[in-house]
């Protein structure tokens, strides 16, 4: 009977184990994948403010160049050029972000070939070419920043839906294997009760009765072959000897 209940704990003790196992495993790499997201989400980020900033320098310096007497932009639009590009270079180099960016590389591409046309002399007033071309190309590039950033085709949306997901996987199996704990805590209990509990109060009650009222001593507790049906034969050879010794 020890042996048997020692074996049932150890069982216990294993799928508690093994569950607990699981979901450590699971939460690490749910913790992972969450610091994964967050990571990127603040390079993208900032490489955003950084096109943004660029584009910026950009506009204020062909704005001094129209409102001024020059002809060309001023260093700080070169600078913002640079930037950008750099901004735009550190964001395709992610594998996630190449295809997403798409647009935006194809609204600057318009938006500096807007800008060196009117430069080479398109014979365009430059207040007349900022109203009718340059607004269109800026406004296009900067819509183009900002829904790269806020589109649900968005990689990182994408990797919250897949962590969303897998925060349920993670949960599932520990769920299961707790079922299972919970299914052998049952089967535990019902065989502690089947052959331990019970046969010890019908041995109990059939000992007092015997005692009490003289009623022979017959516990039904068949089917056991452990400890408890050794005690019961150990009651029984001790009730022969006593009525043995009356004779």
């Amino acid at each position: 009977m020890r042996k048997k209940i020692s074996a049932g704990f150890v069982c216990l003790a294993f799928v508690l184990l093994f569950a607990g196992a699981i979901s450590m495993y699971e939460m690490h790499r749910l913790r992972d994948q969450a610091l994964g997201i967050i990571e990127d989400n603040t390079y993208n980020t900032a490489l955003a403010d950084k096109m943004l900033t660029a584009l910026q320098k950009q506009n204020s310096s062909l704005l001094r160049m129209i409102f001024s007497d020059a002809t060309t932009p001023d260093a700080e639009f070169h600078l913002g050029q640079k930037s950008f590009d750099e901004a735009v270079e550190a964001a395709t180099a992610l594998p996630r972000n190449s295809d997403f960016l798409q647009p935006v590389i194809e609204a600057n591409t318009a938006f500096q070939y807007t800008i060196e046309q009117h430069l080479k002399g398109d014979g365009t007033p430059d207040i007349d070419w900022f109203v009718s071309s340059y607004l269109q190309a800026y406004y296009r590039l900067d819509d183009a920043i900002r829904d790269y950033f806020t589109s649900p085709a968005n990689p990182i949306a994408a990797r919250a839906q897949i962590l969303e997901k897998s925060a349920y996987k993670t949960i599932t199996p520990s769920i299961v294997t707790l079922l299972i704990a919970l299914i052998i805590v049952l089967m535990f209990f019902f065989f502690i009760n089947a052959y331990y509990t019970r046969p010890l109060l019908e041995i109990h009650k059939s000992l007092k009765n015997y005692l009490n009222h003289q009623i022979p001593f017959d516990p039904k507790c068949e089917g056991s072959e452990d400890e408890i049906d050794e005690l019961k034969g150990m009651i029984e050879e001790l009730i022969e000897r006593k009525k043995n010794e009356r004779r």
